[in-house]
């Protein structure tokens, strides 16, 4: 479970909006920030349903592994991953909901229940996730509607949109693809602006008119930490299976 684990990191790609403009460069031609926004927010809203696999790929100081996963999403509010090792083995299942979250351990037969809050999945997993993050991350919806953070920056740098925030974790940087609108690079500095987290999207494909990354790579520099997911085949909006149900005989450890 402690390698398998690792792999929640990925879905550290949280971000917010801004409300108060400061200065920023911004090339002619360039479409305001409203608008850009409203695009990203209008292709998330395409998105009902994802069903998906891929192989992922976890690094670290300790050891480094690989494997593959089958991801069942609905919006709002289910998910489902099975997580699968070297010749196919089953590894783990997670599965999520407002409610609750269930990861359970194929190889020893436990099963971990607790709430879907931060403090409760950083107890399993090592690292604070609220559900709706999970969620967003998986589908590529990084920019959240709700989030009280102040603009810093707004720019056109190397052909993305660059916006900045700052926020209570520190400042966020997002890189927007100006042709699909989907985020293609998010940074999270701390107050020297230094990175502690550093993540990509990349390799867009398109699936029922809707851009998505098939290539997902997050790093933590100041632990030599990484994660890359690489989807092979991804489906939108068709019917997906959430549910889980434990092994009559699981060790259940609630959290």
């Amino acid at each position: 479970m402690r390698v398998w684990a690792a792999i929640i990191p990925v879905l550290i790609m949280i971000v917010g909006n801004g409300c108060s403009p400061s200065k920023g460069v911004v090339h002619e031609g360039a479409l305001p920030l409203e608008e850009i926004l409203r695009r990203v927010r209008e292709r998330n809203q395409h998105i009902k349903t994802l069903k998906g696999d891929g192989s992922i790929t976890v690094e670290s100081p300790e050891e480094s592994n690989s494997g593959s996963f089958d991801v069942d999403l609905k919006k709002p509010d289910s998910l489902r991953v099975e997580f699968s090792g070297p010749f196919g083995i089953h590894v783990g299942t997670l599965t999520l909901s407002p409610q609750q979250f269930v990861f359970y351990d194929w190889r020893e037969n436990t099963a971990t229940i607790g709430k879907p809050d931060g403090k409760t999945l950083r107890s399993v997993f090592r690292i604070s996730l609220r559900f709706d993050e999970i969620l967003r991350a998986f589908t590529g919806e990084f920019l959240a509607d709700d989030a009280p953070d102040s603009l810093r920056h707004f720019s056109v740098m190397d052909d993305l949109y660059v916006i900045r925030y700052q926020t209570g974790e520190g400042e966020k940087e997002f890189r927007i693809d100006p042709e699909t609108f989907v985020v293609s690079g998010y940074r999270l500095l701390d107050d020297k602006g230094i990175p502690k987290l550093i993540a990509t999207a990349s390799k867009f494909d398109e699936e029922q008119g809707v851009i998505t990354p098939r290539l997902l790579r997050v790093i933590v520099p100041g632990e030599r930490r990484s994660v890359t997911i690489v989807y092979s085949n991804i489906k939108l909006n068709e019917p997906v299976q959430c549910s889980f149900a434990l092994p009559r005989r699981a060790e259940v450890i609630y959290r």
